[in-house]
């Protein structure tokens, strides 16, 4: 399977995922956020390892002004 690399938000900490189609990418975290959005992740990385989407948990969303709400400890970069 061939790694392709997006690097939309060069200077932010990247998220490495899996797309549903199989191929890999680095990105953003408000990137991440709309592919999650869109449905097309398979399983991205968290410090503590691969998350599989429809398995592990993952925290819901709701849209504030592009940036979103969630009353816990943060794992990725800020908006």
């Amino acid at each position: 399977m061939p790694k392709r690399r997006d690097l939309i938000g060069a200077g932010q900490n990247l998220i490495e995922l899996i797309m549903t189609d199989g191929s890999q990418l680095q990105v953003s975290p408000r990137v991440l956020d709309v592919l999650l959005d869109s449905h097309r992740v398979l399983k991205f990385k968290r410090s503590g390892g691969w998350v599989t989407i429809g398995i592990d948990a993952v925290r819901g969303r709701r849209r504030t002004d592009y940036c979103y709400l969630y009353d816990g400890p943060e794992k990725r970069a800020t908006c």
